[in-house]
């Protein structure tokens, strides 16, 4: 069978089986006595055992194999989970990966199982206390068909493949398997000779066993694109005739079998370039619905204003239910911190609490994929800076296992992810002392930080408060990236603490990268958008006055504070002679304080499709990406976070024992 075909839905499969079985073990760890959470490890370990045997990546095949060996043990056991099995178990999973790795990258799996599989049957042999490890068996064997006297009951099995289903062979292997984990096989279709070639919709076998209908149904129903199952009991011979020409389908059989459902397949899995694909025409459609209303205003045809209206409303459903496509839970990024918590705790000599809120929150997918890497390095400075071992937590009145909460929540147009801790906090003097090692700041200036100056300190290139250079930290190389990222995706990060009580970072990000809604403005005659979220409100420059304080000019506003005052031309790079009057201020927010932006126009709100600065193009500083207008011009688009740290200083304001920094 010529498996490069399927070999794409077997790597996303792969990557989710290896996720669950992460999470699974670690759960299970915490509660050995969830069965549930044993049986899910078991049926994951089998799908990924089946799949790769069918697959032909042999390693992986006798890795999980012999896996499913110890995964039985812990089905028939109640005791706690010892940390060796769980480290066994756990480098087993980082082995898969790697391997899975591997094959997406050029097709080889490079995976000898030896020394795991040498382990692994030291456990089965540790458990059943006999001197000799048992016996490797083959790896995935297919299904064996056997004589129709085996014990147990027979019963017919009846199983519809999802009508998008496009690895029907695997399927098939899949199901005899597991068919065959609750019973003997008497006789099978596909038979076993033509499982390889099997291309059909349909598998029908007689089985011999003592398992109850509902039991080998729910097993049937746990291999992925299985639309229907039917179990029944194989009816006698009819004594008479059936009628001429009467012709029972396979249909009508799984209508009146026990177990049975027509319900078909409720998702479709869709390649992710598709979806981008499709993204990338939405948003020239946008472009040129706004290009076709823009021309609509400017003539007068009966009925032209109401078919524009019908078309505007539909283009934006359409426009609203592709980003709905493209949304997932951040629960994608989320399932991959219980284990990094485990084993970052486990080398630390922590205990910690994980707890997770908000997982349902969704968010674009491109975003998702990128937020995993900054959200590790705020999860690893929090396990090794924040929390304290047991001892010293106790010392402090608290409780001997730290808390890490990570939290997701909606925030208007933006989606805010919090990673807090209830640790040690951040202490401004030993930050200070290391600070002035590195040659950052002086003595003099180390007296004057506090919190809000210390943990924009924690933010400088290279800056690392560990004494050591370990794996999880010391190397210098972390908060700064987390910065530099987040800007990349039109994000900030605010970092608070309180000294002694615990440390809080919010990551703020828009829902989408395709599409923003923005303030178009003019400086020089020359487009530039502004991020509609991040616009407080607009005035005319002449209704308010300005000072100058300290060489600085500053915006007075009646019923608020001072603002300085920046021209758009400046903060943008212009260097013609002859500068165009600002007429307009936009005051752009920030999360701690605002700026106002003085504008030689207001264009008007527009929805721009955002694209990436073209590769070997040096960006300016206050430029975050840019889009195309309908009339083909480009409308570059502000980096707002950076536009405000321009007027930023390090300042330190007394008094305050919890200050916020903006990243």
């Amino acid at each position: 069978m010529d498996t490069n075909e399927y070999l794409p839905m077997f790597l996303a499969e792969c990557r989710e089986h290896l996720q669950e079985l992460n999470l699974a073990v670690v759960r299970l760890e915490e509660d050995p006595h969830d069965r549930g959470t044993v049986d899910e490890i078991f049926r994951a370990a089998h799908s990924l055992k089946g799949m790769a045997a069918t697959m032909g990546f042999e390693g992986m095949a006798r890795l999980t194999h012999q896996m499913e060996d110890v995964f039985e043990l812990l089905r028939q056991r109640d005791g706690a989970l010892t940390s060796e099995v769980t480290d066994v178990v756990l480098a087993c999973l980082d082995a898969l990966e790697t391997a899975t790795d591997g094959i997406e990258a050029d097709g080889s799996e490079s995976l000898d199982p030896a020394e795991l599989i040498t382990r692994l049957q030291g456990l089965v042999r540790d458990s059943d206390g006999s001197e000799d490890a048992p016996a490797e068996e083959p790896a995935a064997a297919a299904p064996v068909l056997a004589p129709i006297d085996a014990d147990g009951t027979v019963l017919e099995v009846t199983v519809g493949l999802a009508e998008d289903c496009q690895m029907a062979a695997v399927r098939a292997y899949m199901v005899l398997a597991a068919i065959g984990e609750h019973g003997t096989i008497v006789q099978s279709a596909p038979a076993d000779a033509d499982v390889d070639g099997f291309t059909g919709s349909e598998i029908h076998a007689l089985v011999a066993t003592q398992a109850e209908a509902d039991v080998l149904s729910a097993a049937i129903r746990a291999v992925p694109d299985v639309g229907s199952v039917a179990v029944a009991v194989p009816a006698p011979p009819q004594a008479e005739e059936p009628e001429p020409g009467k012709v029972v389908n396979a249909a009508e059989r799984r209508a009146t079998s026990a177990g049975g459902s027509s319900r078909g397949a409720s998702t479709v899995r869709v390649d992710a370039e598709r979806l981008d694909q499709l993204m990338h025409l939405m948003g020239e459609l946008v472009v040129q619905r706004t290009l076709v209303e823009g021309l609509a205003a400017d003539v007068d045809v009966p009925g032209l204003s109401q078919a524009m209206q019908g078309l505007t409303r539909s283009s934006h459903e359409l426009q609203a239910m592709v980003m709905q496509i493209r949304m997932i839970p951040v629960e994608a990024v989320f399932l991959r911190f219980p284990r990094l918590v485990r084993d970052a705790s486990s080398k630390l000599g922590k205990q910690v609490d994980l707890q997770l809120v908000g997982q349902e929150t969704e968010l674009d997918r491109t975003v998702v994929d990128a937020l995993g890497d900054p959200l590790v390095h705020l999860i690893r400075n929090a396990l090794d800076h924040g929390l304290e071992p047991p001892a010293e937590r106790l010392a402090a009145g608290k409780e001997a296992t730290g808390t890490l909460t990570i939290a997701a929540r909606h925030a208007g147009g933006s989606i805010v992810i919090s990673v807090k801790d209830d640790g040690r906090g951040v202490d401004p003097a030993k930050v200070a002392a290391k600070a002035v090692q590195r040659g950052l700041i002086t003595a003099e200036q180390a007296a004057t930080v506090d919190v809000r100056a210390a943990i924009e300190l924690l933010f400088a290139p290279g800056f690392s408060t560990a004494e050591t250079v370990g794996d999880l930290s010391g190397r210098g190389v972390g908060m700064d990236a987390v910065r530099e990222k987040i800007r990349q995706l039109g994000g900030e990060v605010v970092v608070t603490s309180v000294p002694g009580e615990g440390t809080e970072a919010e990551v703020r990000l828009p829902l989408t990268l395709a599409i923003m809604s923005a303030l178009l403005v003019e400086a020089d005659g020359r487009p530039y958008g502004i991020p509609l979220q991040r616009v407080e409100r607009t005035l005319r420059l002449d209704d308010l006055p300005v000072r100058g304080v300290a060489g600085k000019k500053m915006l007075v506003q009646q019923d608020g504070p001072s603002l300085p005052l920046l021209s758009a031309r400046d903060v943008f790079g212009h260097d013609s002679e002859e500068a165009a009057d600002d007429t307009h201020v936009v005051i752009i927010r920030g999360s701690e304080r605002s700026i106002a932006l003085s504008v030689s126009g207001l264009v008007g709100q527009r929805e721009l499709v955002t694209r990436p600065l073209p590769q070997g193009v040096a960006p300016r500083a206050a430029v975050s990406g840019a889009a195309v207008l309908p009339d083909g011009s480009i409308v570059l688009l502000a980096d707002c976070d950076a536009v405000i740290s321009s007027t930023s200083t390090t300042t330190a304001t007394a008094g305050r024992p919890s200050l916020t920094a903006v990243a």
